[in-house]
């Protein structure tokens, strides 16, 4: 059988107890101090970004201001005139780019000895270049050689005779006619 204890206050060991309070006292104040610290710091970084926030978000309004600016600017361009324009100045670079020298030399090299140019006219265009061109020839045969020529010649494509005066005709003691063909400066491309 137990025996009743008679003292007053009985001797307890609190020692154990008290040293486990005051060692979870001290943790929680380490992890209150490194919560706090760590909360001020990233309130330090977050007033950081908050501050680059607002400084992209003006630059953000700024930006769709003058695009906005630049926009309606933009509206008031007369784009189908401008480009009517841009094709004219490319049309006249064209012709000025254009070797009036090739064009001889290879005129010269498909043109028979009886047939005699009157005049060239080439028209530039973004599909090549058409020439017109009026002969006077002393026969048919000449008009015919030329023909001939320029089928075979690597500079000049689709030739096509659009007039022809004979001689039984009238005015003229040759043979003249008009003739389109679409000439080829670097060759026929292959």
């Amino acid at each position: 059988m137990i025996s009743p204890n008679l003292a007053s206050r009985p001797r307890l060991n609190t020692r154990p107890v008290w040293l486990v309070v005051i060692c979870a006292g001290t943790i929680a104040l380490m992890l209150t101090a490194v919560n706090i610290r760590i909360y001020v710091e990233s309130n330090q970084e977050l007033s950081e970004q908050i501050a680059e926030r607002d400084a992209l978000l003006a630059r953000q309004n700024t930006l769709a201001d003058e695009l906005q600016t630049h926009a309606t600017l933009l509206d008031k361009v007369p784009w189908k005139a401008l480009s009517a324009r841009v094709m004219a100045v490319n049309a006249v670079l064209a012709e000025h780019s254009f070797s009036w020298t090739g064009l001889l030399d290879h005129l010269g090299a498909v043109l028979p000895w009886q047939v005699r140019l009157v005049s060239v006219s080439p028209s530039v265009s973004k599909d090549g270049v058409r020439l017109s061109i009026e002969a006077v020839s002393q026969d048919r045969d000449g008009f015919l050689d030329l023909l001939d020529r320029m089928v075979e010649d690597a500079h000049f494509d689709e030739p096509i005779p659009m007039r022809e005066n004979w001689p039984e005709g009238g005015r003229s003691v040759d043979y003249t006619f008009t003739m389109n063909v679409k000439y080829l400066p670097q060759g026929e491309v292959e």
